[in-house]
């Protein structure tokens, strides 16, 4: 059972980030924001987030949505003002307008 477990693990984690889209060089440039700013953003959401709940999709609001909806969880999460404006960052530019 240990092995099973220590087999499908990964493979939920990696599910978890992998369902979430990518930035790419145009959304960068559409934001006025290096892609790497994105990308991390993307990053902290699926490590931060996915601990208590699942990863919020950017779908899941509009855009003008995302930054009242993670400032209710950004405390609960321990995010520092950084990690908060990546993440918002990322789910803002990559959230339907």
């Amino acid at each position: 059972m240990l092995r099973s477990l220590a087999l499908t693990l990964p493979l939920g984690l990696l599910a978890c980030g992998g369902a979430l889209p990518q930035a790419t060089a145009l959304d960068a440039q559409r934001a006025h924001v290096e892609l790497a700013q994105l990308q991390e953003g993307r990053s902290l959401l699926v490590k931060r987030c996915s601990g208590c709940h699942a990863t919020p999709r950017p779908r899941e609001h509009v855009a003008a949505a995302w930054p009242t909806s993670l400032g209710q969880m950004s405390e609960r999460a321990h995010l520092d003002l950084t990690e908060r404006g990546m993440i918002e960052q990322y789910l803002v530019v990559m959230a339907p307008k």
